[in-house]
């Protein structure tokens, strides 16, 4: 993008908005070009203002920040950023805004808006990560790796020779993008489960339980907070709860899930690549592994250790990811099998599952 980025703010919270605005102003790539109390003051100025890049809050007076993004996201197709309150109340506001385009959000209660340090570092990562927009709705292929001119339509998915083995899980990764990701995948795989399926979800904690009650009222199988020391069973989803990784372990004749804090040092909790690790070496060739949309590079480390162990590895597709961080970093260390837009993912799973 040529230029600084222009992004406007939107906050009910005057502190907020000038907090905001000076951690912005202090990157000389980003200039603020306006702010709002709320959504009908940005409304009225988005022509004027045209920002890149918008930070949006979502418990406001007024119209509120769910139709204040849908308003945005008609005007244009750029990337919103949540600064989101945890809280019972605002977590399924925060994953609806999710659903509804927005790219990412930020747990303002995670961060002090005195010591600006870490937010800063975030929310600057963010907004430089999505500047370059939204990518445009795409139709489903599957991209083999390694093999840059076979492209299989989805048809050729569904109608093509049956797999050769049989899988025992699917363990998947997602950031930035993942939980509407996440619903069109369910989505894909209809009703039937016929293997347990572990998810690690970035999200800071109290939204992981928000996501699982939006995606349980939708589909007929199990899904649910991973919980310590339970077998692993078919038919059922399980996300790592924040703040704890997820390592699949196996005891006895039993496959269970063991939640833990160790190590604290890593980057993520739950990290992807300690939850796909553990697969490795529980399941060897018996596990079909998904990196999602994402910034960083959780889960590409993981992921090569699934692949030498001789499991199936499925990135999804740069063109179909809000982020292709995540994906990227496996693809260039030669962990990825295949890549997959995000369309035929679901698909693909299920026939890849269907011996299972």
């Amino acid at each position: 993008m040529a230029g600084k980025i222009r992004v406007s703010i939107v906050d009910d919270s005057l502190f907020v908005r000038k907090a905001v605005q000076k951690i912005l102003e202090s990157d000389p790539r980003l200039e603020v070009v306006g702010n709002a109390s709320s959504g009908e003051e940005l409304l009225e100025n988005l022509d004027r203002w045209n920002p890149d890049v918008v930070t949006l809050d979502l418990s406001m007076p007024g119209m509120g920040g769910l139709p204040t993004l849908d308003r945005i996201l008609e005007w244009k197709a750029i990337p919103v950023v949540i600064l989101s309150t945890q809280s019972s109340r605002d977590a399924p506001i925060t994953i609806e805004a999710l659903y509804r385009g927005a790219v990412d959000f930020i747990d303002k209660q995670q961060y002090s808006l005195v010591d600006f340090g870490a937010l800063r570092a975030v929310l600057i990562g963010k907004i430089l990560q999505f500047a370059s927009g939204i990518k445009p709705r795409i139709e489903p292929v599957v991209q083999l790796a390694g093999a840059p001119g076979v492209v299989l339509d989805e048809a050729s998915i569904v109608s093509g020779p049956a797999p050769d083995r049989k899988f025992d899980i699917v363990v998947i990764g997602a950031s930035a993008g993942g939980p509407p990701a996440l619903e069109r995948i369910l989505e894909g795989l209809k009703e039937q489960i016929p293997v347990p399926i572990a998810i690690v979800q970035h999200m800071p904690v109290g939204f992981i339980k928000a996501l699982v009650e939006r995606l349980s009222a939708k589909f007929p199988f199990s899904i649910c907070e991973a919980e310590n020391d339970k077998e692993l069973m078919p038919n059922t989803v399980y996300f790592a709860p924040s703040g704890f990784h997820l390592r699949l372990e196996q005891k006895d004749d039993q496959v269970k899930t063991i939640l833990t804090k160790q190590p604290e040092n890593a980057q993520h909790r739950p990290s992807v690549d300690i939850m796909f690790s553990s697969a490795a070496s529980v399941y060897r060739d018996r596990a079909l592994a998904v990196l999602l949309t994402g910034m960083g590079v959780d889960g590409a480390q993981g992921m090569l250790e699934l692949k030498k162990a001789g499991s199936h590895t499925i990135a999804q597709s740069e063109r179909s990811s809000v982020i292709y961080g995540m994906p990227r970093a496996a693809v260039e260390i030669g962990a990825v099998r295949e890549s997959v837009d995000l369309s035929a993912l679901g698909s693909r799973l299920k026939h890849l599952l269907q011996n299972s």
